[in-house]
């Protein structure tokens, strides 16, 4: 393997934010054709097999970001709120005692 993928492919372990699709286009190059014919099958696939974990990440922690957004903003997700209460309100005021 050459040197070159061995020193992208430890930049994505050391710095995966570099590659994810809001960074900068430093890294676009790899993905040129001029430089992948310069690589051999494996390293092309172990180049594209880390970038595929790396999105995966990118992927779930816009995930998770998008789904706190409104607790950080001290909203509360009304359809969980709706849920609780209707799981907590009693159809009747005392139903072990029964009607008289």
């Amino acid at each position: 393997m050459s040197n070159g993928v061995d020193l992208v492919l430890a930049r994505m372990d050391s710095h995966p934010e570099e590659f994810y699709t809001t960074a900068t286009d430093k890294w676009k190059f790899i993905y040129s054709d001029y430089f992948r014919d310069a690589m051999t099958e494996t390293e092309k696939g172990m180049i594209f097999d880390k970038i595929k974990e790396i999105r995966k990440a990118e992927f779930n922690g816009k995930v998770m970001s998008t789904l706190t957004e409104g607790m950080k903003m001290g909203k509360k997700d009304k359809s969980s709120e709706a849920s609780f209460a209707d799981a907590t309100t009693l159809t009747e005021p005392y139903p072990w005692i029964g009607n008289k």
